[in-house]
């Protein structure tokens, strides 16, 4: 076997990253785009001492798990990567690996539930934000091929709002006829490098354009894309001049309409700024702090530690049944926008406070009794020196939730070494065609 090869594969298996399995004598071969019990001819592209990559060039037998009706910019883009799996078998798939996954990691064997449908399985991003380039004189946008910098044009995506994609191609074409340069990363000149929307489940958007300096022709672009888009009710210029993969820049010019977009999860409302971090999937991200709120069990004597807290779309949650609710972010804008929601809600049982999670938990813990923390770290998962904490003050009861499974069953197992036992874990479909999967989980002291 050597590299160009091509093979016959019998399709044995699926990885956490989609990828079909194959062997040749016991050795490993993984194929994009090959399901279970598929036949497949794959040429080789990569062979290493334990394994190999190959590329799909043609099914022999298809599994009846196979979905035929799909995004056109599939094969290339890599913001999805397993449309090609029937809906059922996409669920089907997220809870083995999820089983797997904490298995294997963490050592451990709680209840694993069946990972949670998700019941709009297209246009369900509540969030939107694309590249611009210029090729051949053509302005496009779209997501990054896969482990690339490489732009797929796009006119449309599945996963988006109608609306969305609408916008970004008018918003293309006023920059053309406007004659404004798009950014060139290679060489780090040009003006417009993003376009971002966000839209609330009222279907009112908040519109930011990233460009590296002021752009004069702003006001003009603002009131002509209204025009044509009357559910935008927010308009922002990020100013992003750094050689630099990260999106937004610090400056945001707020160029027309108001200053946020509010977004309501079970009931309470929430001040979303161009900013913000929230779930992408409304729907998804109420039956998520559902099962959240579920786990902890909540009285309405408990004091309850939301750590990572964000914007305070947990805590104000979790202070519907708890006696009192501390909310700890590192991030002092989000800890203002917390605030900015718990006034509007008219919460008085919350208290947010801003500063490294690990020495507020200790200060907390000093001076009362807490029952519960919850927390939702980023995808790297918790520092030790944060688990260390939470295992030094015996909090009862932990609520995790993760967007990571490999790094929540890491977490897991240090915690589970430590004195607790993770008893539950139930995983939701907030990215439906992707392999993420975002789990909670309930752990508590033994």
């Amino acid at each position: 076997m050597r590299e160009n090869e091509e093979i016959t594969l019998d399709i044995i298996d699926i990885d956490h990253l989609g990828l079909g399995i194959g062997k040749v004598d016991n050795f490993p071969i993984f194929i994009d785009n090959a399901i279970p019990g598929e036949k497949v001819v794959a040429r080789i592209e990569k062979l290493t001492k334990n394994l190999g990559q190959a590329k799909n060039i043609k099914i022999i037998e298809e599994s009846n798990n196979r979905e035929k009706n799909i995004c056109t910019y599939y094969s290339k883009c890599g913001g999805c990567n397993i449309m090609h799996l029937k809906y059922d078998y996409q669920i089907k798939y997220k809870t083995d690996i999820t089983k797997k996954t904490i298995r294997k990691v963490s050592g451990l064997n709680p209840i694993i539930h069946d990972c949670v449908k998700n019941e709009k399985i297209y246009g369900y991003r509540n969030k939107v934000q694309v590249p611009l380039s210029l090729v051949d004189g053509e302005i496009i946008s779209g997501f990054y091929e896969e482990k690339s910098h490489t732009i797929v044009p796009m006119t449309n995506c599945l996963i988006e709002p109608i609306e969305t994609s609408s916008i970004i191609n008018d918003l293309k074409e006023m920059f053309k006829e406007l004659n404004i340069s798009i950014y060139n990363e290679q060489t780090n000149k040009g003006s417009i490098r993003h376009i971002m929307c966000r839209i609330n489940n009222e279907e009112e958007i908040m519109l930011v354009i990233v460009a590296t300096n002021n752009l004069k022709e702003i006001n003009q672009i603002s009131k002509e894309i209204i025009k044509k888009h009357p559910k935008i009710v927010s308009i922002y210029l990020n100013i992003n001049n750094q050689k630099t993969n990260v999106v937004l820049g610090k400056e945001f010019k707020l160029i027309e309409g108001q200053a946020f977009i509010t977004e309501t999860i079970n009931n309470l409302k929430f001040n979303v700024h161009p900013n913000s971090f929230l779930q992408v999937n409304h729907d998804q991200c109420e039956k998520l702090y559902d099962k959240a709120i579920e786990y902890a069990n909540l009285s309405k004597d408990d004091i309850v530690i939301d750590a990572y807290c964000g914007i305070g779309s947990i805590t104000l949650n979790l202070a519907k049944k708890a006696k009192k609710v501390y909310g700890i972010e590192i991030v002092k804008e989000a800890i203002d926008n917390a605030n900015e929601n718990k006034k509007i809600n008219n919460i008085d049982n919350v208290e947010f406070i801003c500063g490294p999670c690990e020495n507020e938990i200790k200060k907390l813990v000093s001076k009362e009794k807490i029952d519960v923390i919850v927390f939702d770290p980023p995808r790297k998962g918790c520092d030790i020196e944060f688990l260390n904490t939470v295992i030094d003050m015996k909090i009862p009861k932990i609520v995790y939730i993760s967007c990571k499974t490999s790094t929540f069953a890491r977490d897991a197992k240090i915690l589970s070494e430590n004195g607790y036992e993770l008893i539950e874990v139930t995983p939701f479909d907030l990215f439906s065609h992707s392999t993420h999967v975002e789990t909670v989980a309930f752990l508590s002291i033994k």
